[in-house]
């Protein structure tokens, strides 16, 4: 327990995991430490292991002096100074190496780190024989210019072929319908000891380097895992003979009888032999599913252990994907639970690639504060119109705050040949100094909680299962301003969320009969079937005239201050106003609060309505970004 830990933030933390009152909560912490004081050393033992689980949220979420303790995990940035990278490939076009010149101009721009594709053909062209001569030149130049370099391994895909992975790698997985894919098998264990074996002697040859700065550790299809069908393919990934293998070693492993097994899924079969390798479609493709995701979550603690051994620098897991629809189950490893609870484990950052996707956005950010686990926000242009997302993704650091750790930009140069990219790293340039001051603060989530059924959708046999899902979240958020907060199934079952903190809950998986959590809560509380019931019990912290949905509003509140991006997500022009609430998030506004542009410190004209609100005129060009800085304000009498 971190030794500055004050009693109030322990009778806190029971108050808020078990659901008593604050005098009940220091009554049970003062009767611990009686029966402590008494007890035998067996007993202790149990005391101790009782209050660990009680008290956990505290200990994950403070280190006793008012942060988190996530910032005391190497590597991990101060809040004062986030993570503003770029990112690159291994080489510029056309195989031209990264200059002085180059890095000198991404510390000009701003940039205090850059994330390199690593090329696993180039470093070592033939099996052990390595050549570490251009990174080593790229630690060089990049500390001259005060900046770090972060690995970003990858076993295969990026970079074509040859080079992820490299020639000499030539077992190939093979998708549920016969297919081969491009990406090793990812139980082969020929091929997983190359790639550890090159992680490995890369971060040994460049960990003492000044410019040397963390890892990025991802294994199989890019940030999508298992990875999507092969061209040609109709089915899933994860049928070569070596997985398929590990398959019949899994199942004693994780059913130790036959019996058992047959009890669970309503079969009759004698011999582990005799059970067949589901496939999409089939009646056990949802086991076969339970073991890919089994398989996900052992590759990526070994290659975080295997990071561990060698170096105590940043970690990070790129994040990639999406929750449902065919970009979720069909890969199977974009769990979001499974990324989490490595990077609590190992001491991580999860990178929230497609951070221009809302609903992901408000889902990461609430699911980063119960795992205490700090993020990372990159942009990974994907429309055609690339000119909103930029404000977009800027504006969704706020939705992460206070674990939020700064910004990636993908990829470096921007093409010249699509201005919106073009405009996307000009704004990233022009305001993420600004940004800094939004993350100091606090997301002021409501208390009404979302279930999101994360767990339900990716071990389900539907790998089509709710497509619209994190599309409605976003909608939802834009649309009525207020900010539940999104949790997952998976969260509730291991009782990393206590539901009794929440006024209402929303079941948006109809998981009340298989979650007991949920069903213990329904006995006292309203359970929900969608997210508008939710404005029931809600109070919007701001309101728009005229109503206008791709207007993103994110409030972050510290001390007496409040931060507001403006993000217009639109190629159209706003002409409005915007009347802030505060009373929604439980502050009140003085007499004499102002707000003001915190690109340019001019004040903005606005006026204090009776009852607190705070009301001014808007004006966001296409694709505009905005940050205000409303001040002063205090809590809201009776507020929590």
């Amino acid at each position: 327990m971190p030794r500055h830990l004050t009693k109030s933030q322990i009778t806190a933390s029971i108050a808020e995991r078990v659901g008593l009152t604050k005098t009940q909560s220091t009554q049970a912490f003062e009767a611990l430490v009686a029966l402590t004081c008494k007890q035998g050393w067996r007993a202790k033992l149990g005391i101790v292991a009782l209050a660990l689980i009680i008290f956990y949220p505290a200990i994950g979420c403070s280190n006793g002096r008012g942060g988190m303790l996530w910032q005391n995990w190497p590597g991990m940035p101060s809040r004062s100074q986030p993570l503003w990278w770029a990112q690159v490939d291994f080489t510029k076009p056309h195989n031209i190496p990264w200059s002085n010149g180059d890095f000198a101009a991404l510390a000009q721009d701003g940039m205090n780190g850059v994330e390199i594709n690593l090329d696993w053909g180039n470093i070592e062209p033939r099996e052990n024989r390595y050549d570490f001569q251009l990174l080593d030149r790229y630690m060089a130049e990049a500390a001259k210019s005060h900046l770090k370099i972060y690995l970003l391994f990858w076993e295969s895909v990026w970079g074509g072929p040859g080079k992820n992975p490299p020639a000499w790698i030539t077992a190939r997985d093979l998708s549920s319908d016969g297919v081969k894919a491009l990406e090793p098998p990812w139980w082969d264990p020929t091929s997983r000891k190359a790639y550890f074996d090159y992680v490995a002697r890369t971060i040994d040859h460049v960990k003492r380097s000044p410019g040397f700065g963390g890892v990025y550790a991802a294994y199989g299809w890019l940030d999508s895992e298992w990875g999507p069908a092969p061209r040609g393919s109709h089915g899933v990934t994860g049928y070569a003979p070596a997985d398929v293998q590990a398959f019949y070693r899994w199942l004693p492993q994780t059913y130790k009888t036959v019996a058992r097994f047959n009890r669970r899924w309503h079969t009759s079969y004698r011999a582990w032999s005799a059970v067949p390798v589901g496939r999409p479609g089939e009646p056990l493709f949802p086991l076969y599913q339970r073991f890919r995701q089994y398989s996900a979550e052992e590759g990526f603690a070994a290659i975080s252990r295997l990071v561990r051994e060698h170096t105590q620098a940043t970690l990070l897991y790129s994040w990639g994907g999406g929750i449902c629809g065919r970009i979720g189950p069909e890969v199977q490893g974009n769990d979001p639970d499974m990324f989490f609870r490595l990077a609590r484990k190992y001491h991580a950052i999860v990178n929230l690639d497609d951070c221009d996707t809302t609903g992901l956005a408000l889902l990461f950010g609430s699911m980063a504060r119960y795992y205490g686990v700090p993020l990372l926000n990159e942009w990974t242009p994907g429309r055609p119109d690339l000119r909103p997302e930029a404000p977009q993704w800027l504006g969704h650091i706020g939705l992460d705050a206070p674990y939020e750790v700064g910004e990636d930009f993908f990829i470096y140069p921007p093409s010249r040949e699509h201005l919106g990219f073009v405009q996307g790293w000009q704004v990233y340039q022009q305001f993420h100094r600004i940004l800094t001051k939004v993350i100091q603060g606090v997301m002021p989530w409501q208390p009404v909680a979302a279930i999101v059924p994360l767990r339900q959708i990716s071990l389900s046999g539907n790998l089509n299962a709710d497509p619209n899902l994190a599309r409605e979240l976003g909608d939802f958020w834009r649309h009525y301003h207020v900010l539940p907060q999104f949790v997952s199934d998976e969260q509730v079952e291991r009782g990393i969320v206590s539901l009794r903190r929440f006024r209402a809950v929303v079941d948006l998986g109809d998981e009340a009969g298989t979650l007991p959590a949920l069903k213990a809560y329904a006995k006292k509380h309203p359970i929900l079937k969608t997210l508008e019931q939710t404005v029931a019990y809600l109070q919007p912290y701001e309101t728009l005239k005229p109503q206008d949905d791709s207007i993103e509003v994110v409030p972050t509140v510290e001390g007496s201050e409040v931060w507001l991006t403006l993000a217009n997500c639109s190629g159209q022009a706003y002409n409005g106003s915007v009347r802030f609430h505060p009373m929604a998030i439980g502050l009140r506004a003085a007499a004499a609060s102002i707000v003001k542009d915190a690109e340019t410190g001019g004040r903005v004209a606005a006026l204090r309505r009776p009852n607190g609100d705070m009301e001014w005129p808007v004006h966001i060009a296409p694709a505009g970004f905005q940050v205000l800085e409303l001040r002063p304000f205090a809590p809201a009498q009776g507020a929590r």
